[in-house]
């Protein structure tokens, strides 16, 4: 499967205009971005500890729905989750671009998130943001905002509110 005439591309700098010259877009937030399905997803790096790819998954008996199981790392157990399942998408079999997110919830929780493909650390101008009420309907709890940016829609992960109640 070829997936880079899939893949959604970017430029290299977030300070570029469209002419390709340095122009300052003011504050940006700096995101993981990564693909499900077809779709662009980011999540802000100051909630990320490490991208890893995917190694053995340890299956938890009785788990919740969408936990694939617990991994070892570096001597920290941390569970894993299928993204896709947090949204609602069908489960796909994990390839050689599956990767990890290690994403950090607080001090003393961490949980990994499956994903399809890691693309890219990208600076994104808090302008091209449109934030969303966590109130509107339930599959937009977890998402902060909807980013416009490089003729890109980018779909931004609020991650304490997808695990807001999870011990």
């Amino acid at each position: 499967m070829d997936v880079t005439n899939e893949m959604p591309t970017f430029g290299n700098n977030a300070q570029m205009d469209n002419n390709n010259e340095s122009a300052y877009l003011g504050p940006c937030t700096r995101c993981v971005l990564f693909t499900l399905e077809n779709e662009v997803y980011g999540i802000q790096v100051k909630k990320i500890r490490e991208v890893l790819r995917v190694g053995n998954i340890r299956n938890v008996a009785g788990a919740a729905y969408g936990v694939l199981g617990v991994i070892n790392v570096r001597g920290v157990i941390v569970t894993v989750v299928d993204s896709r399942s947090m949204h609602n998408m069908p489960s796909r079999e994990i390839d050689d671009l599956s990767r990890i997110i290690i994403v950090e919830l607080d001090e003393e929780r961490t949980v990994g998130l499956l994903v399809d493909f890691v693309m890219e650390v990208k600076d994104i101008p808090e302008d091209k943001i449109e934030p969303l009420s966590a109130t509107k309907e339930s599959a937009s709890r977890y998402i902060q905002g909807i980013a416009h940016f490089q003729d890109n829609v980018i779909i931004l992960i609020d991650v304490d509110n997808m695990f807001a109640g999870i011990e």
